[in-house]
């Protein structure tokens, strides 16, 4: 049982965190794509990341919602946050201007801030894909 809570409180707080973020994107679009092509790393790709990342967010959110497709989101947001701690910890190292493209809340923490907390996030996914294979298992044996 335990191992279930556990999954489900991880699971909403990335339900909580896609639909946060991908809607406060395409709330604040036009700023949230001139942010973007400002990072030295992705400004050739500004204009189509402003359209993908938002709406991969929101769907990252739908299959987290959806048991049957709720451990691919939980690979999908692994993925997404290791990339996304990736680029964070580039832009520490090697960039010199550090344009902030997160919107709301999350626009508030310095990039130290943000890189450890999308580093929490990446383990979290990992934690709940583990548990969720492992509760899968002993679930088929017995």
């Amino acid at each position: 049982m335990g191992k279930k809570i556990i999954i489900q409180v991880i699971v909403a707080l990335f339900v909580i965190l896609w639909v946060y973020t991908g809607y406060n994107k395409l709330v604040e679009y036009e700023e949230f794509r001139i942010t973007l092509g400002r990072s030295p790393f992705i400004q050739p790709l500004a204009g189509f990341i402003a359209v993908v990342l938002p709406t991969g967010e929101l769907l990252l959110a739908l299959l987290l919602v959806i048991p049957k497709t709720r451990l691919l989101g939980l690979y999908l947001s692994f993925v997404t946050m290791t990339l996304f701690t990736g680029y964070i910890w580039l832009m520490l190292q090697y960039a010199s201007d550090l344009p902030c493209s997160c919107g709301g809340v999350l626009e508030m923490m310095d990039w130290d801030d943000h890189l450890l907390f999308n580093a929490a996030f990446t383990v979290a996914a990992l934690v709940a894909i583990v548990l969720s294979i492992m509760r899968k298992r002993k679930l088929s044996i017995t």
